[in-house]
């Protein structure tokens, strides 16, 4: 009993020296005779950390203040100016310090049993990490605290999430797991935070849409930041998630904007803002994955508007056509021939046709002005295309009274000779 009492004696005094050559081999064959003491054994474990705990704070310290021999390499908090470097030479430096602790805490355990050890060891590792957690902190909170451009913050998030793994693969749980946590949380919050602040910034005056109806500078502005963020997320490990989060923090001020914009102008104009600020939009996000939800929304929302100057189209048509009257009387006959109802002359009728085929054979001619300013040839055909279709559907009503024996008319292939069919 009193052997062991001194070994263990002996053993506490030169434990700290575990990764002297001189020493190693005697430490360890003292351990593995104090392991059937379970009180003494975890009494040196203790001792041991409390040491090592000790030492690696101070050489944090140092690397941070002082660098190495002779300011090689420098110290790291030269570079406390740049974020980036500066968070990824502190977790740099701590990714290459702990896996020698834990190499040491095995050298001084190696020729004990095994099977029991691992959670001691392991809490034990985390305990001589415990005492890095409080400058890491106030160094990287510190960086968070000072108002920095949101893409810098966001690269922040993604070094601490890196290291975070990689760190928490050689000591897991412990103070340092929480640490590396709440500041991952924290970088994630700080980052959201600034480019919130960052795009209602751009956004705080709404000016007014220019004259082609393209989409406003600030608007082109924060989508070029949008792809870039949206870039730099699809190769994050989080992708799905901040790549929900980065959408979301802009799309929903912007469409704010764009129909705060397009409110004061007029109806027709309205939708064709609307329209390529949300073509742009569609074809910003169409380039990333887990954009689908939004994707479809923009979707609907181009489709309201696309309604919007059909309609203004058409009715445009029905005037410039003359057709205003023609369609009234094709809605509301109830009773008498068509014939013999003025405005629906055979002379009448010929004039509309001969109006229709100058139409289809230069539909532009009488297009809207504002529909040649879509960003989108796709939404301009749409607009002329189902435009076209009201027109071909009075057509067809009035092709139909024309040709019904009970409306009179004499040679209805003289008046309308052209059937519906052949204008699709």
């Amino acid at each position: 009993e009193g052997a062991l009492e001194r070994l263990y004696r002996w053993t506490q005094s030169h434990c700290r020296n575990v990764d002297n050559p001189d020493l190693t081999e005697i430490v360890t064959q003292a351990m593995a005779r104090l392991q059937e003491r379970q009180l003494l054994f975890k009494y040196i474990i203790d001792e041991y950390c409390i040491a090592r705990r000790s030492v690696l704070v101070s050489e944090f310290i140092n690397a941070l203040t002082r660098g190495g021999p002779s300011g090689n390499p420098a110290p790291i908090e030269l570079r406390a100016h740049d974020p980036q470097i500066y968070v990824t030479d502190m977790l740099v430096w701590l990714n290459k310090a702990i896996p020698l602790e834990k190499q040491n805490l095995h050298l001084l355990v190696k020729l004990c049993d095994k099977n029991d050890l691992n959670q001691q060891l392991n809490e034990a590792l985390s305990s001589i990490c415990e005492g890095i957690c409080q400058p890491l902190k106030i160094r990287v909170e510190k960086i968070l605290n000072v108002p920095t451009q949101a893409s810098v913050l966001y690269s922040v998030t993604n070094l601490i999430r890196y290291y975070k793994k990689c760190i928490c693969k050689i000591v897991d749980g412990g103070v340092l797991e929480t640490t590396l946590k709440e500041l991952q949380e924290r970088s994630e919050l700080t980052f959201l935070t600034s480019l919130q602040q960052q795009v209602n910034n751009m956004l705080v005056r709404v000016e007014a849409p220019p004259r082609d109806l393209s989409p406003t500078p600030a608007i082109n502005h924060l989508l070029a930041i949008l792809r870039d963020m949206l870039s730099t997320a699809s190769m994050s490990e989080g992708r799905e998630s901040d790549m929900g989060k980065i959408a979301h923090c802009i799309m929903e001020p912007l469409l704010r904007a764009v129909n705060e914009q397009a409110s004061r102008l007029p109806p027709t104009d309205m939708a064709v803002y609307m329209l390529n600020c949300m073509y742009a939009m569609y074809t910003c996000l169409s380039l990333y994955e887990f954009m689908d939800e939004r994707l479809e929304r923009l979707q609907a929302q181009s489709d309201a508007q696309i309604d919007t100057l059909t309609s203004e189209q058409a009715s445009s048509l029905v005037a410039n056509l003359n057709l205003g009257p023609i369609y009234t009387i094709l809605q509301d006959h109830s009773q008498g021939p068509l014939s013999g109802i003025p405005g629906m002359e055979p002379t009448n009728l010929k004039n509309f046709l001969a109006k229709l085929d100058y139409l289809l054979a230069a539909p532009d001619s009488i297009l809207l002005p504002q529909i040649n300013l879509l960003s989108s040839s796709k939404h301009k055909k749409a607009v002329q295309r189902r435009a076209f279709d009201v027109l071909l559907a009075i057509y067809k009503q009035l092709y139909e009274g024309v040709h019904n024996p009970a409306n009179l008319y004499e040679n209805p292939d003289n008046i309308l000779n052209k059937t519906p069919d052949e204008f699709m």
